[in-house]
């Protein structure tokens, strides 16, 4: 199925260029999709953060195909990818954690497009997608040292909840604020 939501493409700042996204959601034949996408995000997003010896063990444990494959089919997290002008800009992904309870896993725009509305738009369909589950919360876990992420997060209406360090192995650990909010 595919959805359209609009966002601001800005032309400058006088005139606002509204462009359609289309979301659809994804299978595991946009696995190599969803790769290209995360090498587009998260070496220039986590690198300052975290270290490239860390990106490069989180991006083998969690982004390889076969760690993909498993997170739609045996965790059955639902992936969607956002287009614009038909091009792939943005992918996320979101299960049901415990009843009523959802986690919204990933969210990723690639950087040439962030701060244009992909996100509001990316997050309103998932929104949408866990009230329509019978969904009450939407939790997820943000490094704390990813400030534009958690200042979008707290605008679109998420809560700190809690904090926690989650050891990933080989010594790396995700240091993490949990955040909630209500749908």
């Amino acid at each position: 199925m595919i959805y359209t939501y609009f966002f601001n493409a800005g032309v400058n700042s006088f005139l606002l260029k509204f462009m359609p996204l289309e979301i659809i959601t994804a299978n595991t034949s946009h696995i190599p999709l969803i790769r290209n996408l995360t090498m587009q995000v998260w070496p220039q997003t986590y690198i300052p953060i975290v270290g490239e010896a860390q990106v490069d063990y989180m991006l083998d444990r969690f982004y390889t195909p076969d760690a993909l494959l498993s997170q739609m089919t045996k965790l059955q997290h639902s992936f969607i990818i956002g287009y614009s002008d038909g091009v792939p800009v943005a992918f996320a992904s979101y299960s049901e954690i415990e009843p009523a309870v959802y986690k919204l896993h990933k969210l990723y725009i690639v950087i040439a497009m962030q701060g244009k509305g992909i996100g509001r738009a990316m997050a309103d369909h998932i929104v949408a997608s866990v009230k329509k589950l019978g969904g009450s919360s939407l939790r997820l876990n943000v490094n704390i040292h990813n400030h534009p992420a958690m200042a979008f997060y707290n605008k679109y209406g998420f809560r700190h909840l809690l904090d926690e360090d989650i050891d990933i192995g080989s010594g790396y650990y995700m240091n993490d604020h949990v955040l909630q909010m209500d749908v």
